[in-house]
């Protein structure tokens, strides 16, 4: 059971920040006038570059906290406080900046493989979830910790490809209103897991000041 509920305190963040249902419209957008069929072959490729470079970054992120001499507490504090930014697009419905900019998405119109850009990266696998699974992952974590971000991006990635292999049904389903109106919900739980985030961040950088 515990087991459980530490794999949903890693699927959940994940889950919110890919956001792959508010991904629908842009998914629909790039793929527009594409056959079924190539729109699925899309979204598998699309939610394996996904797993690929969230895996890479559980399996080898704190190497690079290290290069660059920053501690884990440094990075949960700023980690929350980028992933509260986006929470906060998240809750007004806003397109996220850390996402692709338009100019991007219509230069992308006209490349060959848009699964791995802007797709793969940074529509999915944007900097957001890259935080995500930098901040859970950071420090002297288990091996086993590593395995379970992992097993998490492969779920999210499976239902990211479920989602986009249904795009239109679920956009017809949801409309515009009840999109923004998911992202909105999600947006809040973000929101108070990135202060979790800075909280326990804060809490390791001055643990006296806290205290007192």
């Amino acid at each position: 059971m515990e087991i459980f509920k530490e794999f949903l305190h890693i699927f959940v963040p994940l889950f919110i920040i890919v956001d792959p249902i508010g991904c629908v419209p842009l998914f629909l957008g790039l793929t527009e006038g594409l056959s079924e069929n190539k729109k699925r072959y899309l979204a598998f490729k699309a939610s394996l570059v996904l797993t690929f470079v969230l895996a890479a970054f559980a399996l080898f992120g704190d190497r690079l906290l290290l290069y660059f001499d920053i501690s884990v507490a440094s990075f949960r504090v700023a980690g929350g406080i980028i992933l509260l930014l986006i929470a906060l697009q998240m809750i007004q419905a806003q397109p996220r900046a850390t996402k692709s900019l338009p100019e991007e998405e219509e230069e992308s119109r006209h490349k060959e493989d848009i699964a791995v850009v802007p797709l793969g990266v940074p529509i999915l696998a944007g900097p957001g979830a890259i935080t995500t699974v930098l901040v859970l992952t950071g420090g002297e974590s288990e091996f086993s910790l590593r395995l379970m971000v992992i097993a998490a991006t492969i779920l999210v990635a499976l239902l990211t490809f479920v989602i986009f292999s249904h795009a239109v049904r679920i956009s017809r389903m949801l409309g515009q209103t009840g999109t923004n109106l998911f992202v909105r919900l999600t947006g809040l739980i973000l929101a108070v897991i990135s202060v979790e985030y800075m909280a326990r961040g804060l809490g390791e950088l001055f643990p006296g000041w806290l205290k007192g």
